[in-house]
């Protein structure tokens, strides 16, 4: 048992990866949240490669998966959504070099996320200018659903937020702690 706790404490996380919570209520009965899994492509690129969206309430509700199948590509490239209503990349810009916003601390560019529903619906999360969030979208009919959802980056308001990770001490007590556990019940 202590064998495969401290393998498993000490096996390293994907270089480059990390979560991101999205949570959103733009006060007129649009809420949701979600995560996404971000990666790194190397030359200072990121993309979402894994995801969803739930939608509690509002026009868009339901649950949305980050579509993934057209691919990714970073700023100023785009790709058109399967109804060809979106423009997306699935870039993210963890690091604060958002190309496009060279001043601002948005982590989505203008092209932003694409999540989907089985039956064809479609929801664009992109970041704007002013550091605020949009989410459009074709939820039963063409371009019919668009939110500006607040300011990203800000401590009162957080939009998309990283996934805190637990930390190396905390992961070698617990493998150690099951260690220990395992070794007072063998004895008993």
């Amino acid at each position: 048992m202590l064998c495969v706790s401290l393998a498993w404490c000490l096996t390293p996380s994907r270089a480059g990866a990390a979560l991101y919570d999205i949570t959103f209520n733009d006060g007129n009965g649009n809420i949701g949240a979600g995560q996404v899994d971000v990666q790194s492509a190397g030359n200072n690129n990121f993309y979402a490669y894994s995801g969803y969206l739930n939608v509690t309430a509002g026009g868009a509700s339901g649950v949305w998966n980050l579509y993934t199948a057209g691919g990714t590509t970073p700023y100023p490239g785009y790709l058109y959504s399967p109804s060809g209503g979106y423009i997306y990349n699935n870039a993210v810009y963890p690091t604060g070099q958002n190309p496009q916003y060279p001043g601002i601390t948005s982590l989505l560019d203008v092209y932003g996320l694409l999540f989907t529903q089985g039956n064809g619906n479609e929801l664009n999360l992109w970041g704007n200018a002013n550091g605020t969030y949009n989410l459009g979208g074709n939820v039963g009919g063409f371009q019919n659903f668009n939110v500006n959802i607040g300011f990203g980056g800000t401590a009162n308001n957080p939009i998309i937020v990283p996934v805190p990770e637990p930390s190396p001490i905390a992961l070698t007590a617990l493998g150690g702690g099951l260690a220990a556990m395992g070794a007072f019940r063998r004895r008993r």
